[in-house]
Parts: C-alpha cells; sequence; structure tokens
C-alpha cells in the first residue's frame, strides 16, 4: 500500500481551517509528508504552523464570500474542508449556520470552479442516529434533524445535507466524522478541550451520566489523509479513538490535577436548569460562553459510542490509545496558562509512533 508521504509529496493542496484545532493537525501532516499547502484563514486568525514554512503558505479569505476563495484554491489538486463553527452557544445561531452551511457551499462551489480532483470534507459524528439498546453509531444511520439538539448540530446536518447534494450528483468528496478529539494545540478551547480545562480547574462540580468516544487528535488528522487517499466518493467515514463514559474520562485526568474529580451526578433537571440560567446570563449581561448550554446538556442523556470499523477496514485507520492525547492536552492548556501545573514528568508516553506520517 502506498505510503502517505510518497501520494502527498509535492501535492498542492488546499486546507480550510488550519488555524483550528483538527484543522492545524491536517495541515502539520501534510507538510510532514511533503505536501505544498495552502491554508484558507480569515484575517486576523492565529498563524502557527512549525516548521515546513517552504511549503505552506497562509492565504486569506472568508468562506461566507465565494469571490475570496480563488487564491486558495487555485492550482490545488486536493482540498481538505476542515473548517467549521464548533461553538454550542452564540448570541445569534444564523452565525452556525452562515459559516458551516454557506461556507461548505461556497467552498465547494469555488473547488468545482478550480477542478479539484478530490475533497474531504469534515462533518461530525453529531450527525448519526444516536443508537438504542448500548448499540455503537456507525456510518449508515444518519440522524432526523428534528431529533438534534441545538443550532451547532443542526448546522452541521444541514451542511452535510449540502455535500450529498453533491456527491449524489457525481462530486468527489469523502465526508470525515471525528468524534471528540483531544490533544495539543487546541487553541479555543474547543467544548471537549474546555471540559478538561474546567475539570484541571477543579470547576466541574458534578458527573453528568454520559460518554463519548474520545480520540487523539493527531489520528484523526491522519485519518483525513486516509480519507482522501483511499475513501470512496460519497462515503462517510467515523474518525474515532476509545468509548469512555465521562466519570471514566475523568479518571484518566485525576494524576494531572490536584482537584478531586467529581463523584456525584447531576439529575438532568438540575442540569437544564442551570443551563437556561447560564445562558441568559451570557446573552443580557456578561457576554462571554455560558459555563453550561442547553445544546450541552440535551446531548448529555445517555452515551454517545460509536465504531471505526469501517474506517479501519477500508481506509487502514488505527482507534489508537488518548494517553498521549490526554498527557500533551494538559501540557499544552498548562502551557497557555489555562490549567495549573501538573506532574506530568512521572507519566511515561506511550506508542508513540502510531500517529507519525509515513
Amino acid at each position: 500500500m502506498q505510503s502517505i508521504a510518497a501520494f502527498f509529496r509535492g501535492q498542492k493542496t488546499c486546507v480550510t481551517g488550519a488555524s483550528g484545532f483538527v484543522g492545524w493537525h491536517v495541515a502539520q501532516q501534510l507538510i510532514e509528508s511533503g505536501a505544498k499547502v495552502q491554508a484558507l484563514i480569515r484575517p486576523g486568525s492565529c498563524r502557527d504552523i512549525p516548521g515546513g514554512m517552504e511549503n505552506f503558505a497562509w492565504i486569506e479569505g472568508d468562506l461566507r464570500r465565494r469571490d475570496s476563495l480563488d487564491q486558495a484554491l487555485r492550482g490545488c489538486r486536493y482540498l481538505f474542508h476542515v473548517a467549521g463553527d464548533y461553538r454550542f452557544w452564540t448570541k445569534d445561531p444564523r452565525e452556525l449556520f452562515s459559516n458551516n452551511v454557506d461556507g461548505t457551499a461556497n467552498i465547494l462551489e469555488a473547488a468545482r470552479k478550480h477542478g479539484i480532483e478530490k475533497i474531504v470534507y469534515t462533518s461530525t459524528v453529531g450527525i448519526l442516529q444516536k443508537n438504542p439498546s448500548g448499540q455503537l453509531a456507525e456510518e449508515k444511520r444518519l440522524a432526523c434533524e428534528a431529533d438534534l439538539k441545538g443550532p451547532y448540530k443542526r448546522s452541521k446536518f444541514q451542511a452535510y445535507l449540502a455535500v450529498k447534494t453533491r456527491t449524489d450528483a457525481g462530486w468527489p468528496i469523502v465526508t470525515a466524522l471525528p468524534t471528540a478529539p483531544i490533544g495539543p494545540r487546541d487553541l479555543k478551547p474547543t467544548p471537549t478541550g474546555a471540559i478538561i480545562v474546567r475539570l484541571l480547574n477543579g470547576r466541574i462540580p458534578m458527573l453528568a451520566r454520559t460518554g463519548l468516544n474520545f480520540v487523539d487528535v493527531r489520528q484523526c488528522a491522519r485519518g483525513h489523509l486516509l480519507a482522501l487517499m483511499h475513501g470512496e466518493i460519497g462515503e462517510r467515514y467515523l474518525l474515532g479513538g476509545i468509548n469512555l463514559w465521562l466519570a471514566e474520562f475523568f479518571q484518566m485526568l485525576q494524576p494531572y490535577t490536584p482537584h478531586s474529580i467529581p463523584r456525584h451526578y447531576s439529575p438532568h433537571w438540575l442540569s437544564h436548569i442551570a443551563a437556561c440560567v447560564s445562558e441568559l446570563a451570557a446573552a443580557r449581561w456578561t457576554g462571554k460562553e455560558p459555563f453550561v448550554t442547553r445544546e450541552s446538556v440535551g446531548m448529555s442523556i445517555g452515551p454517545h459510542f460509536s465504531t471505526s470499523a469501517k474506517a479501519e477496514r477500508e481506509l487502514g485507520y488505527i482507534s489508537g490509545s488518548i494517553d498521549n492525547a490526554v498527557r500533551d492536552a494538559v501540557e499544552y492548556f498548562h502551557m497557555r496558562g489555562l490549567a495549573p501545573a501538573a506532574r506530568i514528568d512521572r507519566f511515561r508516553r506511550i506508542e508513540p509512533d502510531r500517529i507519525q506520517v509515513r
């Protein structure tokens, strides 16, 4: 099987969202493989790609303006559309639909204009149906939009429908479905990273009876490259890692924080009230992101477990350990001043070469 480096070496590739979490790692692994990367970025966004700058260029544009996308796509063979507005709350939900739905349609239309050979679109596991009776979510079961909680998931669902309309017409698009990525360089941080930061600071008082599939962001990024290499046009591929109840995930973080992890569960009604109050305060007074949102509370009913068996079988993807991702996320948040110092030196790194680009 052809290696990632052999496939991408010298290939001019556009990446949207390279200033974000998953997109940054996709761009970095492309650079390591020898690709020539053109990264679409909004004016004023963080520009931090270590190494390989001779094969990398930041190009300013706005997904909401189709006429600003041509330069980033010009001369490219491939496109990774990783950019997305990943928030569970905003004062104006129309921003989420503009960025996620309209932005996706715009970049796809521009890619077609420039003759892009193949596209990987980054969606989310959240567009899939939550399976009953403990079964693992898988790619073939799409959710019903009416059942989706909150504007973020609905915007991503509508964006995927815009993609599906085009793939049904023969456009060369493969869809990647990341689960809950964790690891270094979670700049904002994302909602998943925010959970880690709050726990490290002792700011999560109670548990929710939920669980997620957590994935090392670097493994997820590698899955994107494999999806472009081996993914079948029109198919969806879950890129996940390990299924953990929230309490189990917190146990993994316990050695890195001086605070005790929560042991008691919050009733759903209490979490819902807290979310309503938190969102009201954010909208009327603080203007800051709520501590907890109704969308996240709605997602916390039961586990959201999934399987990456299809990606493993068809792409050569590996659902690896998240031990290094947890450690590296903690190191990164401490370096940023978002979390207290931890005794990281006590914990050895595990399987360091499972996610290297080769």
